[in-house]
């Protein structure tokens, strides 16, 4: 099969291009008969490329991620970023999050891992708090929160908003629901005003609010939710998975509905106001990322009576903070 094995030393370089060639050029049609069989090469006598050397797409087949708005984990797009987004975790670390009962809740029981912001819970721990729960530094008004959620089995957690703070307890006010709807026994009693993306214990979310895993324990599919709320005027949207799954309107007609359940709230819950945000520790695992906000201008305010033309639309602003006395100039006194 082979000749020519003699080469010179002059021609060397030349000699040997000329049988590897040779060489590839005899062994390709046995080893495409080989596989495909002798009567399909004889047939067609085109010899198709292993996969591995298909030719990939050309590299400006598809726009760069960060045109497409596109990014990775704990990371803002080119896009986002000029929309204002800004990240409360990045994957390493907290951005403008601090504990609420605990001073340093990342060595309490939160941990950082692999780009998460993990809850681990030992069997001694379950049901207690551990590292506390999490709140953003900054306060909002109209806003635009999104967060990615992994739970484990009976697991429960939540986002609460439009919160009332007090100093080493846990901020009280509207809950974006976090559960294991399979499981854990507080969501399946609760029915769906304890589902997951529900406002907690009060409204429950729509027939289009689906888990992507519902059941923690199986191991296919994507274990991570993407979770948002929406705040803007008097509206708030809960969001899951990219669909819209609930939306009410803030006022007494949400703290009747919160009454009609038999919760016990102020005067001040369900009311607009600057509010920080909280991540929950219930005493249960929970996992977090891709935590990011985006502050929206505020709505216009319309107020009308029947019958009578509604006014120019005014924009409606945060309240303002309390004077210090101690902090106005001090009057000028002018002689007599």
């Amino acid at each position: 099969m082979f000749r020519g094995l003699s080469v010179h030393p002059s021609n060397f370089k030349q000699s040997r291009t000329y049988y590897v060639r040779h060489f590839m050029h005899t062994l390709r049609p046995l080893i495409a008969a080989s596989i495909l069989g002798a009567s399909a090469f004889a047939q067609n006598g085109v010899i198709p490329p292993p996969p591995s050397l298909t030719p990939a797409a050309p590299a400006d087949a598809a726009a760069p991620a960060a045109e497409l708005g596109i990014s990775a984990p704990n990371s803002l797009s080119a896009e986002e970023k000029a929309q204002g987004w800004r990240l409360l975790f990045d994957g390493m670390k907290l951005i403008g999050m601090r504990g609420v009962q605990r001073s340093d809740p990342l060595s309490s029981g939160w941990k950082i891992q692999a780009g998460e912001l993990n809850l681990p819970k030992e069997i001694r721990d379950m049901d207690r708090i551990t590292g506390g729960d999490l709140i953003t530094s900054e306060q909002y008004y109209d806003f635009d929160f999104r967060f990615e959620w992994r739970t484990s089995a009976s697991s429960e957690s939540g986002v609460r908003y439009l919160v009332t703070e007090q100093i080493g307890k846990s901020p009280e006010g509207l809950e974006y629901q976090i559960i294991d709807d399979v499981h854990n026994s507080r969501g399946l009693k609760g029915g769906g005003k304890m589902r997951s993306s529900s406002l907690e214990g009060v409204l429950p979310p729509g027939a289009n609010a689906k888990l992507r895993t519902a059941d923690p324990l199986e191991r296919r599919g994507d274990p991570w939710n993407e979770g948002r709320i929406l705040v803007q005027g008097n509206k708030v949207q809960h969001w899951m998975n990219g669909e819209m799954v609930l939306e009410f309107e803030l006022g007494p007609t949400l703290r009747n509905a919160a009454a009609a359940e038999g919760l016990r709230v102020g005067p001040a819950w369900g009311g607009k106001k600057l509010t920080r945000i909280a991540l929950l520790d219930q005493g249960t695992e929970v996992a977090y990322r891709n935590l990011k906000i985006r502050v929206l201008t505020p709505t216009p305010a319309v107020t009308a009576r029947p019958g009578v033309p509604a006014a120019t639309p005014s924009v409606a602003r945060p309240p303002a903070p309390p004077v210090n006395p101690y902090l106005l100039p001090k009057r000028t006194t002018v002689p007599k």
